[in-house]
């Protein structure tokens, strides 16, 4: 029993320390991040105009008593196009704002059942869940966050690029034709 105990007690001792998370990745731990710190590849482009980012979420010009505190829109390319997009946008909404997005519900979104989370957000998109109501697509996609308490409106959406189709297929080859089901001669005549 004391062989066992002389193995174990300095094995469970040195896979402690191993296991310890240094100094150095404890200051990690309490340091947030400044910009967003990407779970895959970063994104090949970072749109910053908020006018523009505006139009594109959510079809239409802001109003001039939409104020538009934060924007940004990301999107992933390659060689032949658009891979994926993200966008997230706060906005001091007008009542035409919310009427159009909440209300008329120009996009089909429905309440959202439990907690939305949104992965890959920057530092500013960040709410109390408990203080907004939460639409969505039906599918993922689009979420709108509104507050309880007054106009602020939290918006994200992402969605896939163009992918590329099917190579297009190699031409039939030209010539002599490929025999079928008839032979070209006829049959032999026993004489």
């Amino acid at each position: 029993m004391k062989k066992i105990l002389l193995v174990l007690v300095p094995l469970i001792a040195v896979i402690g320390w191993l296991s310890w998370p240094s100094a150095s990745e404890k200051e990690e731990l309490l340091v947030a991040p400044a910009a967003v710190t990407w779970e895959g590849a970063s994104p090949t482009l970072t749109m910053t105009d908020a006018e523009e980012i505006f139009k594109k979420a959510f079809w239409r010009r802001p109003a001039s008593d939409d104020e538009i505190l934060h924007a940004e829109r990301y999107e992933w390319s390659y060689e032949d196009g658009l891979l994926r997009w993200q966008w997230f946008l706060v906005v001091n909404a007008s009542p035409g704002l919310i009427k159009y997005l909440r209300d008329d519900n120009a996009f089909g979104l429905v309440p959202a059942s439990g907690k939305v989370g949104v992965g890959d957000a920057p530092a500013w998109f960040h709410f109390d869940p408990e203080e907004v109501n939460t639409l969505q697509a039906p599918l993922g996609g689009m979420c709108l966050f509104f507050s309880k308490s007054s106009n602020a409106l939290y918006a994200t959406a992402s969605g896939r690029g163009f992918t590329k189709g099917a190579p297009e297929p190699t031409p039939a080859l030209q010539g002599a034709q490929a025999p079928g089901r008839i032979p070209n001669t006829p049959p032999p005549r026993p004489k």
